[in-house]
């Protein structure tokens, strides 16, 4: 469904993202992990149409990305980011509703159709009670869900998300990649957090200064062997006790 090629980026005249390749299947979740700088954000905004890469292609069903219209690329693909605009003087309902945009001829008006669709991806998303508020007066973690109802009613066939659980507590994050998951859709989604990464990911891309130093199932790639050199951290590596996945443990201190 999507495929990488040969990309590099630069930004004054520094070399941000180096000759990275690699292709994503129709329907998998993949994760995007590396340090900080490592150029997660940089490559993302490549995929959708923010950052023009200095050479090397990014293909979508077989198309360039930069070669089809901004509205063609959004009913395909919907963004989430870490940091949300304000959308000052929207209400949570206007900014969910934004995702029926790419879907529609210019001043069409909603249809019952599309009221119906709004309510239930609120409803879906715990936002119901939060419908008439501003969207600038919520916290990060709420902003972050109506986010996600957004890009849900947007209905997308691939949905970025950049650094997505970043503002969400320990049940939101969890309720969230669920959701997620069970999309009929492809993901790629960056990650801090690299045990949520191991949990929920098919595949995972490793990116350390710009370049691509692994890809693979979580079980081959998160090893400790490359979190120690890449993330420069010591750690232990063994299986989920209920679900079987990568489980990692960081040692604090240098005893061995």
């Amino acid at each position: 469904m999507l495929q990488v090629s040969n990309l590099s980026w630069s930004a004054e005249q520094n070399n941000i993202l180096k000759d990275i390749s690699f292709e994503i299947t129709k329907g998998s979740f993949v994760g995007l992990i590396g340090p900080n700088g490592a150029g997660k954000s940089s490559l993302m905004r490549c995929i959708y149409r923010v950052n023009a890469p200095d050479q090397g292609t990014v293909l979508f069903e077989g198309k360039d990305v930069w070669q089809v219209s901004a509205n063609a690329n959004a009913r395909n693909m919907a963004v989430i980011l870490q940091e949300q605009s304000e959308h000052l003087g929207l209400s949570v309902y206007e900014v969910v509703a934004l995702g029926l945009t790419p879907h529609k001829k210019l001043f069409e008006w909603d249809s019952p159709e599309d009221k119906l669709r709004i309510h239930t991806v609120l409803l879906e998303n715990d936002l119901l009670n939060l419908s008439s508020r501003l969207f600038s007066c919520l916290s990060g973690g709420e902003k972050q869900r109506v986010m996600l109802a957004r890009a849900m009613l947007q209905n997308p066939k691939l949905l970025i998300m950049d650094e997505p659980t970043n503002h969400l507590d320990v049940h939101y994050q969890v309720e969230v990649l669920q959701k997620v998951k069970k999309l009929d859709i492809t993901v790629l989604a960056s990650f801090h957090d690299l045990n949520l990464a191991a949990a929920f990911c098919d595949q995972i891309l490793v990116l350390d200064q710009g370049t691509l130093c692994a890809i693979g199932k979580p079980e081959d790639v998160l090893t400790e062997q490359l979190l120690k050199q890449v993330f420069n951290s010591k750690a232990f590596v063994d299986r989920h006790p209920i679900h079987l996945h990568p489980r990692i443990t960081y040692a604090y201190h240098d005893e061995d």
